[in-house]
């Protein structure tokens, strides 16, 4: 008999608790878009083996930060490195910050996770941010590594994977509605 109480108390708790918050139900079962994991590494040879970051990434680099969307391809990232990109994983832009529908199809399609879309499918926006990572990171690109936006500034290494525009829209869309 007691068992049943709690039960039933517990179950007039959930829906009081999240009127209270101003949630709803449904809002515990809605996908969440906008959460992202933060990873670091001492090496970029390190980060590279442990499949931290990308097989382009040269040897040589320390004090690696990642921030990554858990729920599709973006990331952002950061290493101290002063030496070249391997030309034949990376290709330089005509035109720094803006690059060519061209230039992005050959890059998309390089990329395992990207060679399936066409470059309007990928978003040119990004959602992430970090302390470390600069408001207009991807406006200063040289390169495109793969699906990596990259340029180098002071001896750091700076590299931008955008997500697909469907992605974007959604975490836009949750970022407008009202905490719940």
């Amino acid at each position: 008999m007691l068992k049943k109480k709690y039960l039933s108390a517990g179950a007039l708790a959930l829906p009081f608790a999240l009127l209270l918050t101003g949630c709803s139900a449904s809002d515990l079962f809605a996908d969440k878009y906008d959460e992202s994991t933060t990873r670091t590494a001492e090496t970029s040879a390190q980060a590279v083996a442990d499949g931290l970051l990308p097989d382009w990434v040269p040897a040589g680099g320390t004090d690696v930060q990642l921030v990554q969307r858990n729920t599709g391809a973006e990331r952002i990232f950061t290493m101290k490195y002063d030496g070249k990109l391997d030309s034949g994983q990376c290709t330089a832009l005509k035109t720094a910050g803006d690059p060519t529908a061209a230039e992005l199809a050959k890059a998309y399609a390089s990329d395992p996770r990207t060679e399936n879309f066409e470059p309007d499918e990928i978003s040119d926006t990004r959602t992430l941010d970090a302390d470390w990572w600069p408001a207009d990171g991807q406006d200063k690109t040289t390169d495109l590594c793969g699906r990596f936006w990259v340029h180098q500034s002071d001896g750091v290494l700076y590299a931008f994977a955008p997500d697909r525009v469907s992605t974007v829209h959604a975490i836009e869309k949750e970022r407008a509605k009202p905490n719940g």
